[in-house]
């Protein structure tokens, strides 16, 4: 069996005194569920994964970021997001300018093409998140969301 296939085999339901009743694993099931799918939407549009819809995403929001600041905002290595910008650079997604502050530095922005492509896989991530969310009733998706938050915004 794949490993692929593996994680979407069925589940027995969680009993707290099991490893698939810990939080930790849940958690880290979860993730990787919406993980899969949006990293699906975003290969359909022709981005490597999740992290370059969010790197589209982040420089869309019109305050000038640099490398740097963007790398430490998604928490990924600078090396890894150079690595990025230079094939979203290549496939025409995003630009990369020399700051008017300080010529050493690089500022991303996205282009027309860019921001085309963050708003589609953004369509499509929600109607994947939706699918995923489905066992959830929708009156709590609100609710979850900030639980979730809850979590991550002191990390």
């Amino acid at each position: 069996m794949s490993p692929k296939s593996n994680r979407r085999a069925a589940l027995p339901p969680p009993d707290a005194s099991s490893a698939i009743g810990d939080l930790t694993w849940l958690a880290h099931r979860a993730a990787a569920a919406l993980g899969d799918a949006f990293n699906a939407v975003s290969r359909d549009a022709g981005l490597a994964d999740l992290r370059d819809w969010l790197v589209l995403e982040l420089i869309s929001k019109g305050a000038e970021r640099t490398q740097l600041e963007i790398a430490t905002e998604l928490g990924v290595d600078k090396t890894t997001l150079v690595s990025i910008l230079d094939r979203m650079e290549r496939d025409g997604l995003v630009v990369r300018e020399l700051s008017s502050r300080d010529r050493r530095v690089r500022l991303p922005r996205a282009t027309a093409k860019g921001i085309e492509v963050k708003d589609q896989v953004a369509i499509a991530r929600d109607t994947a998140i939706m699918r995923r969310l489905s066992s959830i009733p929708t009156r709590d998706h609100a609710r979850f969301h900030a639980m979730l938050w809850s979590i991550v915004q002191n990390y």
